[in-house]
């Protein structure tokens, strides 16, 4: 399997407000370090490309990437938090900004281009491991550690080229926001998201079950909230109605939002999946036989990370039996 990495290391985010608590930022390299690792041992890696910055236009106004860029010049001196979010731009206290932001976000979304490009010319898998993750961030407005939306970038890249529908599976532990926003009203790009309620977690504002689509979209959005503590019983189960739809609707490609801070011993998120789960996760998924684009969202244990990475994609080294 092919993988595209690009972790950012000199974009370190140091603190966050949580719970009216300014706390440690666990968003980052750190946290990728030994899955990138474990890639670099099994699969075959590919060279970061640059893109043209009017891919990101597609997704997100000049004015917020250009906002996005003078806001990480202005923090040159100082980790920047959020003080006034309508004029920030930024929906919450806990995505600080730091002189590396930009160029850091805009390095994730030239991997993301970079592996959404390599699966058009091949159809083969491929895994983009980079941060920030993106599936927090609408059109114009950044969040949730996320500042330009990398899964919807690639989506909608992906379906100007080949101009076939597009899916999106969403397994981080935070439903996706911002990627729902994006496609809510287009029918050529499906999401489904499997993630805490969000009547208990960030992001709270959406990934309720009633949220179907609007307009032409309506119909095409697909949201399977539960509930904290959730075990591999309930999530399955979730997981296997995703499955069934991604099925019927027979997209071109897939691309996966992919978190794992699912995992029963990450900080952040609340279910208990096992890291004999995520074997399971990368076995249906690969059972699709659809060309698939994994995109790195959380996940903010570096062991459970590598537990929960080198389980799911063990299934893309070889041809596995699952009964072995």
């Amino acid at each position: 399997m092919k993988f595209v990495s690009q972790l950012n290391e000199d974009y370190i985010p140091t603190l966050e407000i949580d719970k009216g608590k300014i706390v440690k930022n666990p968003e980052t390299p750190e946290r990728l370090k030994k899955v990138l690792k474990y890639f670099e041992t099994f699969h075959e890696r590919l060279e970061v490309k640059n893109y043209p910055l009017n891919l990101l236009f597609h997704v997100h106004p000049k004015w917020y990437v250009q906002h996005i860029k003078e806001l990480s010049e202005k923090s040159k001196d100082n980790e920047y938090l959020p003080e006034v979010f309508l004029k920030d731009r930024i929906f919450d206290s806990g995505t600080p900004v730091t002189f590396q932001t930009y160029n850091a976000a805009l390095s994730a979304v030239n991997a993301t281009l970079t592996g959404a490009e390599e699966i058009v010319k091949t159809k083969e898998n491929v895994y983009v491991i980079t941060r920030p993750p993106g599936h927090h961030a609408t059109t114009d407005f950044a969040g949730g550690y996320c500042f330009f939306n990398n899964a919807a970038i690639a989506s909608t890249f992906l379906y100007s080229q080949i101009k076939e529908k597009i899916c999106i599976l969403d397994i981080d532990f935070h439903h996706g926001n911002g990627t729902q926003s994006i496609f809510y009203e287009n029918p050529e790009i499906v999401y489904i998201s499997i993630h805490g309620t969000p009547e208990h977690y960030f992001p709270w504002i959406s990934g309720y079950k009633d949220e179907i689509g609007e307009g032409k979209g309506k119909g095409t959005n697909f949201n399977f909230p539960l509930s904290g503590k959730s075990s591999w019983n309930e999530y399955s189960i979730a997981f296997e109605k995703a499955l069934d739809i991604i099925t019927k609707i027979s997209p071109a490609i897939l691309v996966v939002s992919l978190g794992y801070d699912t995992h029963i011993d990450d900080p952040i998120g609340d279910f208990k999946l096992e890291s004999r789960d995520f074997f399971q996760i990368g076995y249906e998924i690969k059972n699709l036989k659809i060309p698939t684009l994994f995109i790195q969202e959380g996940g903010y244990n570096k062991e459970s990370n590598f537990e929960a990475a080198s389980n799911l994609f063990k299934n893309f080294e070889k041809e596995v039996n699952l009964y072995a």
